[in-house]
């Protein structure tokens, strides 16, 4: 099977494709083609860019109605379509694909294009720490919209290479992608498994172990479902001591900001220690060394900021668009639970955040509406009611990844 960096390719000519009407997967990320065989031009760019970058979830920069909101929520990529159509983009297929397919594959990409040397892709990785330059919600847009101005170019050309992937396997038609998305995940792992290991060195661990891939496996089946207006959020903690308040040994409390991921993938170029498949996986990072982390799974309804909604009381999921969260690092760049408008004043290390509980207060889109007890109360209930589920077991897949394994190695 071809090698060819999915970065690379900037254009393709798929065949033509019959409409399809699917709704909202459960976790997405979007690509999109000319079904009229030609190339897109930089008008159509513009405005596809705008579209998905800023008006999707989570990356809700633009400014909705009340019904445009609605109908963003209960069918965004039917909205979406809608607003291609209206601007005269009805020749251009719009799709969702689970996340987890889509992060490998920028990981392929990034392994062909940065082979094994850290210092080679420094200048890509986006920094979210905690400084003044993103201290208010306008801040942190501001920087945010500079970063995905900065990566539009990337951005296309990862979905330009997964277009060819695509079209190479015959898998670019709609329903023949929905069908295949097992298949699809099988030829991204073989075309990392046949990368030299030396050049697929960096922070992390091995991507392609037998664990891992299994987890990718039980990730595509929670990601393809039906979905709407709901997200999946990840965690890799141990869920009974999971708590939004540390009850200290003085017999005070102190906020406590849970990490979590939108997906397993994020962080794994450049923030390890943020990276949620490594929580599931890494044993330098298991707190329980004889059966791991559990990996955790919240199911969330969709929310926009101060929309009044007990999700975003509760969450803070950062308006990043999924290629760049791939390459993210620092403590504000990924989802986590907000913290209490009535924690204690003083120069204490907030857990979870690793600064101190002064500064913390000034980054007013982690500070909740609600008090520390009422997060905490929201956050456990959240578990009673289903909405935060954990699954421990691999060895579904052990066998099947065994025998790729030693397919490749001959």
């Amino acid at each position: 099977m071809s090698t060819t960096p999915v970065a690379t390719i900037t254009s393709v000519a798929p065949s033509p494709v019959a409409p399809i009407n699917i709704g909202d997967i459960a976790n997405y990320a979007y690509i999109w083609f000319n079904n009229e065989s030609k190339t897109i031009t930089e008008k159509e760019k513009d405005f596809i860019h705008e579209t998905i970058t800023k008006g999707t979830f989570p990356t809700y920069f633009k400014i909705y109605t009340r019904d445009e909101k609605e109908a963003l929520f209960a069918n965004e990529i039917e909205f979406v379509r809608q607003k291609f159509s209206e601007n005269d983009l009805s020749h251009i297929t719009i799709l969702q694909i689970p996340r987890i397919l889509y992060d490998l594959f920028n990981l392929l990409s990034f392994y062909h294009t940065h082979p094994g040397i850290k210092a080679k892709y420094d200048e890509e990785i986006i920094l979210y720490e905690c400084k003044p330059n993103i201290i208010t919600l306008d801040l942190y847009k501001v920087y945010t919209n500079e970063i995905i101005e900065k990566f539009k170019n990337k951005i296309f050309e990862l979905n330009d290479g997964i277009i060819h992937f695509l079209n190479a396997h015959n898998f670019l038609d709609p329903i023949n992608i929905v069908n295949n998305y097992k298949n699809i995940l099988e030829l991204i792992m073989s075309d990392i498994h046949k990368i030299p290991l030396e050049l697929r060195k960096h922070n992390s661990p091995a991507i392609n172990t037998i664990e891992r891939i299994a987890i990718f496996h039980e990730i595509l089946n929670f990601e393809r479902l039906p979905a709407s207006n709901s997200i999946l959020l990840y965690r890799g903690a141990y869920i009974i001591q999971d708590s939004t308040i540390e009850n200290k040994s003085d017999g005070t409390q102190s906020p406590c900001s849970l990490s979590m991921n939108l997906s397993i993938l994020n962080g794994f170029i450049g923030d390890d220690n943020a990276c949620t498949i490594n929580y599931m996986t890494d044993p330098k990072l298991r707190r329980l060394e004889k059966i791991g982390n559990d990996k955790i799974k919240y199911t969330i309804k969709k929310f926009m900021f101060d929309d009044g909604s007990l999700e975003n009381s509760l969450f803070f999921i950062p308006q990043i668009p999924p290629y760049l969260q791939f390459y993210c690092s620092g403590e504000l760049w990924h989802p986590r639970t907000k913290i209490g408008n009535n924690i204690p004043a003083g120069r204490t290390i907030l857990r979870g955040l690793f600064c101190l509980i002064d500064f913390t207060k000034e980054f007013t889109y982690l500070k909740s509406d609600k008090s520390m007890q009422e997060l905490e109360y929201m956050y456990q209930s959240y578990k009673t009611d289903g909405n935060i589920t954990i699954w421990r077991k691999y060895i579904k897949y052990k066998t099947k990844y065994l025998e790729l394994k030693n397919q490749l190695d001959k």
